[in-house]
């Protein structure tokens, strides 16, 4: 009897422990598919997470370019202000300059007859000066003449040549020179050596023998023949002057004829 109780009680627990284990299973068995779905949405999240990190730093680079576009444009502004400040400044000067040059022009066309007249001028005071090398001095007023006509050679150059011209004139007349050239006496050309004292005495002597000597007559424009001791005079003052000697220089003077 008592293991007949036993047997009961041992199948009565027996049973109790096998509806334990099969309600645990059926909890396991609801319970799984729940955990992967919390597993898909944090993977979801994790993921969505993900792209709003990168939008976001897609934002601040964004933001960051638009900032420097901005200083960009700005400094553009500025540049563009001082450029515009400088090309008023250069027309202003192109103004200034055109002007000036119109100023010039009117200047060159009143200046170009005045060098002409001061050339013709220097021409005719050559033609009526002493004749002390008057073939270089009228080459002179032909190359003036020329260089008037050259589009190439700018006014302020023209006008300093001939002024060049006038002072050569000038330091010419205070001079005193030797130098050689030929003349016509009779009907043969010898040749002779002047004796020039700026524009106060020209005189010549022909070399060789037979000396001849003559000086210019400011009265007749013409030569007049010396004689005796003063043509002896013109070629001793010649030499003299020709060796640079440091002595006193006695020559004729043309005088005055008589009426």
């Amino acid at each position: 009897m008592l293991n007949k109780n036993i047997s009961r009680v041992f199948a009565v627990c027996l049973a109790t422990l096998l509806g334990c284990f099969s309600g645990t299973t059926f909890a396991l068995g609801k319970l799984e598919p729940s955990m992967k779905i919390e597993t898909r949405i944090d993977k979801k999240a994790e993921a969505a997470q993900k792209q709003i990190d990168r939008l976001s730093e897609q934002t601040l680079d964004m933001n960051a370019e638009y900032k420097s576009t901005l200083t960009r444009i700005e400094q553009f502004k500025a540049y563009n202000k001082r450029l515009e400040m400088s090309i008023n400044e250069q027309q202003k000067e192109m103004a200034s300059l055109q002007e000036q040059m119109n100023t010039i022009d009117d200047t060159e066309r009143g200046l170009l007859p005045l060098m002409e007249e001061m050339i013709e001028t220097l021409a005719q005071f050559v033609e009526m000066d002493v004749p002390f090398k008057k073939e270089d001095r009228l080459n002179t007023i032909d190359r003036l003449r020329t260089t008037m006509l050259r589009a190439d050679v700018t006014t302020s150059e023209k006008y300093r040549q001939i002024l060049g011209a006038y002072v050569s004139e000038i330091n010419q007349g205070n001079s005193v020179d030797v130098y050689e050239g030929m003349e016509m006496i009779g009907n043969e050309e010898k040749q002779v050596d002047y004796l020039q004292f700026g524009r106060t005495a020209l005189m010549f002597a022909t070399r060789g023998e037979n000396t001849q000597a003559a000086i210019w007559s400011k009265e007749a424009s013409d030569w007049k023949w010396l004689e005796g001791d003063q043509v002896d005079a013109v070629k001793k003052a010649i030499k003299d002057i020709s060796l640079k000697t440091k002595k006193l220089i006695v020559v004729p003077v043309a005088t005055p004829e008589k009426g």
